[in-house]
């Protein structure tokens, strides 16, 4: 995607509260808002390549359509049946909210898939327009009737940060130069930028806020830009943020700014997912489940599940692990819900495979030490080193995370899944992420079941043993997107080593 100068979707008519400055800025050609510098219009994803729909399902073209013109302006992702998420400045386009449509399973904004109406539009009530930058750029559009075939994206858990390095996928139709035909769907890779680099970087235009993030090269080259404002920054197939702004296009050391969307989880949270057509489950079915909860002054909330490996120790995954301590994390033990019941557990000691990468998603271990026994523990039976669950064996996984359906996302939920060949999955992440020797899959190939955010760090039960740590995927429930899961007969060593079990 290609340079943007200021906003990456401008709006039809000027705002009251954007300065004058601001859309001087701003030439509308064709009904699209694109940047004039020396003479040149800015362009978009710069240096990308070109990509299909059924990699990213739930991605959707916002159109602006009256009587002589019909108009791509944003991006956004379908988050649950009857929801969008994408830019405030997106919605706040008036000739859109009247008029506007969702073009939906296209790989083209401008022809294919099928058309979805709107019945309204949300924008974060606290946005702010700077010079160039957008703070609380956040908007929802609700759709008339629920869209049955909607493959929700998944959302990046509170407060989740991707460490400055990691390599993120961003698409969009937004305007193209010199990288082929401008109607189809563009995709490229950039890199999380460290906050207090972007904020040098910006200091000078706007204040770099808490609601950004940001990502690109030092020396450009590779970008988001105009038209793809609105649409995703996926992170390990997770939605960490939503295109937003920056100045220019690919420019060095002008890194593409994205809206947080870990940072605003609350706001949507009615709106999203997990256990995907599961059923509920008890305590007394599974007792060694337990929910690794946030446990502050503040903040007291379920983030991952786990398993009692013994009366002191919680077997979880890494990344549930990497930002909490000892004196932010309490397990609840014993209890059918996650919000009460049960026994409450303080945490003596945290520990993180110590070869475990985000980029990757590899050796994704975590332990917890109890500080105090539980000795009514119910000890789940963990593989010994070596074993293997072969292709097709139904195997059950299990969590609290969110869920499309309308059941309380308070109880406890299972799905059965069947194992996955190690040789179709690494064909079915081939060219995106690596399935290693440390990773099994299961799922179904059409998707329809799966576990989800929120259920990360909980098992996945073969024939009454441990086989997998719910760990990642490409989004939930999407066809031939398997679930990832750490193999516990491959870190059965590692968890001896610390453990002793």
């Amino acid at each position: 995607m290609d340079g943007h100068a200021g906003n990456r979707s401008i709006h039809q008519n000027p705002l009251p509260h954007q300065s004058a400055d601001s859309n001087n800025l701003r030439l509308l050609v064709s009904g699209l808002a694109m940047s004039v510098r020396n003479g040149s219009v800015a362009y978009r994803i710069v240096n990308g390549t070109s990509a299909v729909i059924g990699d990213y399902p739930f991605l959707v073209s916002l159109q602006r359509w009256t009587q002589d013109t019909k108009t791509h302006i944003c991006g956004g992702t379908l988050i649950s049946h009857l929801w969008i998420l994408t830019a405030a400045h997106c919605v706040d386009d008036i000739e859109f909210s009247d008029r506007g449509i969702i073009r939906a399973e296209s790989s083209y904004h401008a022809s294919g898939g099928v058309f979805l109406e709107i019945e309204r539009t949300v924008r974060h009530q606290s946005v702010r327009y700077g010079s160039r930058a957008i703070d609380y750029d956040f908007g929802l559009v609700k759709l008339s009737a629920r869209f049955e075939r909607a493959v929700p994206v998944r959302l990046v858990q509170d407060n989740r940060r991707f460490p400055p390095g990691e390599l993120c996928t961003v698409v969009g139709w937004g305007l193209t130069k010199n990288t082929g035909d401008r109607e189809q769907l563009r995709m490229v890779k950039v890199p999380i930028v460290k906050q207090a680099t972007c904020d040098e970087v910006y200091r000078e235009v706007d204040p770099f806020t808490k609601r950004m993030l940001c990502a690109g090269y030092a020396g450009g080259g590779r970008d988001s830009c105009e038209g793809d404002s609105g649409g995703p920054l996926l992170c390990r197939g997770i939605q960490a943020g939503i295109t937003s702004w920056g100045i220019g296009c690919a420019k060095p050391s002008r890194y593409g700014v994205y809206s947080d969307v870990g940072n605003q989880r609350d706001g949507a949270r009615q709106l999203n997912y997990r256990i995907v057509n599961g059923t509920e489950a008890t305590i007394t079915a599974y007792p060694f489940v337990v929910s690794v909860q946030k446990w502050t002054p503040m903040v007291k909330q379920h983030i991952c599940g786990g398993t009692l490996i013994s009366e002191s120790w919680i077997l979880t995954a890494a990344h549930c692990v990497d930002k909490v301590s000892p004196k932010t994390v309490m397990v609840r033990a014993n209890s059918t819900f996650f919000n009460r019941g049960g026994k409450l557990h303080r945490v003596e000691t945290v520990v993180k495979h110590e070869r475990f990468s985000y980029a990757t998603g590899d050796y994704d271990f975590g332990l917890l030490k109890l500080q105090q026994r539980f000795k009514r523990a119910t000890i789940v039976l963990l593989p010994s080193g070596g074993r293997r669950f072969p292709p097709a064996e139904r195997c059950t996984a299990m969590g609290w995370g969110y869920t499309l359906s309308s059941a309380p996302r308070d109880q406890l939920r299972q799905v059965v899944l069947p194992i996955v060949p190690q040789k179709a999955c690494r064909k079915a992440y081939e060219g995106t992420d690596e399935i290693t020797a440390r990773m099994i899959c299961a799922g179904y190939a059409e998707g329809l079941r799966d576990a989800c955010d929120g259920d990360s760090g909980g098992p996945l039960i073969c024939r009454g043993m441990q086989a997998g740590v719910i760990s990642w995927a490409f989004g939930c429930a999407q066809p031939n997107k398997y679930g990832v899961y750490s193999s516990v007969a491959e870190g059965r060593e590692w968890i001896r080593n610390h453990t002793g079990v």
